[in-house]
């Protein structure tokens, strides 16, 4: 919550000074945030570094702004993709490793390994092109356009979350998954993520946002569906959780229209305010899910798969209409 409070003024400070120094400070802060918690002996100095490592998060509506810049229009929605597929690639590779490695130099060693791979990822910002940061407007003219679509983004955010927090739970105590193979599950919805997000962004520059959104909205109703029949078997189980990862596809479709409707000089403050309700959003619908979960497990997923389809379908018609209008005012 502290580091999401940060989104806003990253986003004004990148629009006033360029997206690259605050892309590279944000990652920076991440990376001291994971080394603070290699000295610690008990979890009351963790508060600290909590916020600095969550603060990296701001990095991502900065990168989005950063990409609008050097990227053309007519692939800026596959190319989203591929950036969002590759933050899964990594959640994909690592999982897998992190038990083991964990097992063997113990959690602070296993915990300084990934340190060692965050501060790898920094430095790797710093070979970002610069860009001038857009001139200067005085007063913050973000369109109607961008407020109607920050209203649904809360919602969507939500339904997308409904299913992901006690996932692993749900396959170790319902489905019966030993212990040893739950993280290949979990690294499957990162996968399905990663596809997912990529395939999305392409529809997106092909055919537009709605078909792009909906079918992401299928994609997770069957999911949510195929999981909560799977029973006891890990093959259903495994093409359910594959399916999951379409929780994260429309997310490049959205930021590719967004970039419809920002003024250059307030990309990174639109980016930001996105990202801020998205995580309003997103964090709800966590909470949601273990209120759903104590009640019943199967909850979450039946409320996934009743209201994924309708608040895509709702999301696509007014992301579709939106990017229409703007088009047509700017032709």
């Amino acid at each position: 919550m502290f580091a999401a409070l940060t989104f806003i003024p990253i986003g004004l400070a990148a629009d006033r000074f360029g997206r690259k120094p605050l892309i590279v400070l944000t990652w920076s802060a991440s990376t001291i945030g994971g080394l603070a918690f290699l000295p610690l002996a008990d979890w009351h100095g963790a508060f600290i570094g909590s916020v600095l490592y969550w603060t990296g998060s701001a990095a991502l509506p900065v990168t989005n702004a950063h990409l609008i810049q050097v990227v053309p229009r007519a692939r800026l929605g596959a190319d989203l993709g591929l950036v969002y597929g590759a933050f899964f690639l990594g959640t994909i590779i690592g999982s897998p490793f992190a038990g083991p490695i964990a097992a063997a130099l113990g959690l602070r060693g296993g915990l300084a390994v990934g340190v060692g791979v965050f501060v790898l990822s920094t430095l790797l910002t710093l070979l970002l092109r610069p860009t001038p940061p857009p001139a200067h407007v005085a007063t913050p003219a973000l369109p109607r356009a961008f407020w109607t679509l920050l209203a649904v983004t809360p919602l969507a955010a939500l339904v997308a979350n409904m299913v992901n927090p006690l996932f692993s739970v749900f396959v170790r105590d319902v489905v019966d998954v030993p212990l040893e193979r739950v993280g290949v599950y979990v690294g499957l919805i990162a996968l399905g993520a990663a596809l997912l997000s990529a395939a999305s962004g392409r529809v997106s520059d092909r055919l537009g946002p709605a078909p792009a959104v909906i079918g992401a909205g299928a994609a997770l109703t069957f999911g949510a569906a195929i999981v909560a029949l799977a029973g006891h078997s890990e093959a259903a189980l495994g093409v359910g959780a594959l399916l999951l990862g379409a929780q994260s596809a429309p997310n490049p479709v959205l930021a590719a229209a967004l970039e419809r409707v920002l003024p250059p000089s307030r990309s990174a403050l639109g980016y930001s305010g996105f990202q801020l309700v998205y995580a309003l959003g997103f964090g709800t619908g966590g909470l949601l899910s273990g209120v759903l979960y104590d009640a019943d497990a199967l909850l979450p997923l039946l409320v996934q798969v009743a209201l994924a389809l309708p608040v895509t379908v709702t999301v696509a018609i007014i992301v579709s209409r939106t990017v229409r209008a703007r088009r047509e005012s700017a032709g």
